[in-house]
């Protein structure tokens, strides 16, 4: 999934006053408006998980793994300040859950080392 479509569809599920995208935006720094209710967190996740990901434009792939770690540290962060705004811990669950559904299948089809397939002893009673 490229970064455009990631944050589109963040926009779509969220709610564009959280996540404000421009449309016909060429780079990062014009891709989000400047009304999103809680515009500084917003932009900065955004961009975080530009970076994170090595994204070099808009239309790069993502990396779900990274974009994952990255969104469950910044929420563990938020839940471990002792002042964090309670709207904000809720978009940021909402973010969290939206990027699990639609990044979370897509690496868990990813191949993994084939492990013997080997029988398990039988329990021995003792």
């Amino acid at each position: 999934m490229t970064f455009r479509q990631y944050i589109h569809h963040l926009a779509k599920k969220i709610g564009l006053h959280q996540v404000p995208v421009v449309l016909d935006a060429t780079e990062i720094r014009y891709f989000l408006a400047e009304d999103a209710v809680h515009h500084e967190f917003v932009t900065t996740l955004v961009r975080d998980i530009y970076k994170k990901s090595l994204c070099g434009h808009l239309d790069a792939v993502i990396d779900n793994k990274k974009t994952m770690s990255l969104l469950g540290m910044v929420r563990a962060d938020l839940l471990a300040e002792n002042n964090t705004d309670i709207c904000k811990i809720r978009l940021m669950n909402q973010f969290c859950e939206i990027s699990s559904e639609i990044l979370a299948p897509e690496y868990q089809r990813e191949p993994v080392a084939d492990a013997a397939q080997e029988e398990l002893p039988e329990r021995v009673k003792i």
